[in-house]
């Protein structure tokens, strides 16, 4: 067999870290307190992003850990059936799933409930990362939460070693949740080491704040701790993102959409940005031309996101993508009407 196609058998992302169960308030958009019923649905940030990298058509990997029970077998059909690679996700009978409750609390710090803390997803272990696995791959993304207990922050740190050490690229999302840090003087501190060791970067507006409360995002390269990455995407919610590299960069206004539901926007949006990258090489995007069809496109994946319901049941496919983004061309108007307009472009 030659190195191409044994290569073309390991996923060309990895995404590392948390998969849990999001308790959802029903009716979708509800608050805790009139919501009549939780809907149970997948989460997680980085498996998120892993699925929504896939639906866009990228070979994607998952590397974590969930309980040997009911909610991690579910957790582990849902990615199966998705088409994730599998080989470095296992299950453990030392611990329970984690659960999360969404609140839907307009209080960042408030807007997640977490229960069974530690959950099985902090077991992650160093033996449990495989260079032989990790080192076919283009890119590695990871978020913040594996860094916050034994032995999963060993585990990720052991990743992101053999990541770099074999050429890939690197990407980080904080996906900052500060009821399960310590504190946050802690979260604010790792997270800043962690973006020592990252090339893409992606942040949410009050993750800047919380991280560079007297840096401008249009001067981002001034800062320091941000002159080593290739690229750094800052998104806005409904005012849309900015995408920076040293060359320049580049904002987009935001997609006027009916909102069913934003959990799982800002990985839409990650997603969508590693796609770019990852099928169209970063270095031949540099110029503001190039800059723009990212931020667009993680936009309009972002944007679609926020248009069903869940995370993971709502990140659209590439055509959907591509579709709406024509459409926006020939019209000249950032908007999508209505969720069945997007239902109706799915292939």
């Amino acid at each position: 067999m030659d190195s191409q196609k044994y290569q073309r058998r390991f996923p060309e992302v990895v995404c590392l870290g948390e998969l849990l169960i999001d308790l959802v308030p029903e009716p979708s958009g509800a608050t805790l307190q009139v919501a009549q019923s939780l809907r149970i649905a997948p989460g997680g940030a980085p498996a998120n992003v892993a699925v929504a990298l896939k639906r866009l058509g990228v070979q994607t990997g998952f590397i974590g850990k969930v309980g040997d029970d009911p909610f991690g077998r579910f957790l582990r059909s849902v990615l199966s059936r998705e088409g994730i690679d599998l080989r470095s996700f296992k299950l453990t009978p030392k611990s329970l799933t984690r659960l999360a409750c969404v609140t839907n609390d307009s209080n960042e710090q408030q807007r997640f409930i977490f229960y069974g803390n530690p959950g099985a997803d902090v077991l992650l272990a160093p033996r449990d990362i495989q260079m032989s696995y990790l080192k076919h791959a283009r890119a590695l993304h990871f978020g913040s939460i594996s860094l916050i207990q034994e032995p999963a922050r060993s585990a990720t740190i052991k990743a992101l070693d053999i990541a770099r050490a074999n050429g890939l690229m690197i990407s980080f999302d904080p996906n900052l949740r500060p009821a399960l840090w310590p504190n946050l003087e802690k979260a604010r501190k790792e997270i800043l080491s962690s973006i020592k060791r990252c090339q893409i970067l992606k942040l949410s507006e009050s993750e800047w704040e919380f991280l560079f409360p007297y840096g401008k995002i249009t001067e981002c390269y001034a800062i320091p701790q941000l002159q080593h990455l290739r690229l750094l995407a800052v998104t806005l919610g409904k005012s849309g993102a900015i995408i920076a590299t040293p060359q320049g960069q580049v904002r987009t206004a935001g997609i006027q959409v009916q909102v069913a539901d934003t959990t799982g926007a800002g990985d839409g949006f990650m997603a969508g940005v590693l796609y770019w990258l990852v099928s169209k090489h970063l270095e031949k995007q540099e110029d503001s031309s190039g800059l723009r069809k990212i931020v667009q496109f993680a936009n309009m994946v972002g944007a679609l996101t926020c248009a069903r319901a869940g995370a993971i049941p709502a990140f659209p496919v590439l055509d959907e993508v591509l579709f709406q983004l024509a459409r926006v061309k020939k019209s000249g108007k950032i908007k999508i009407s209505t969720s069945r307009d997007i239902g109706n472009t799915r292939r």
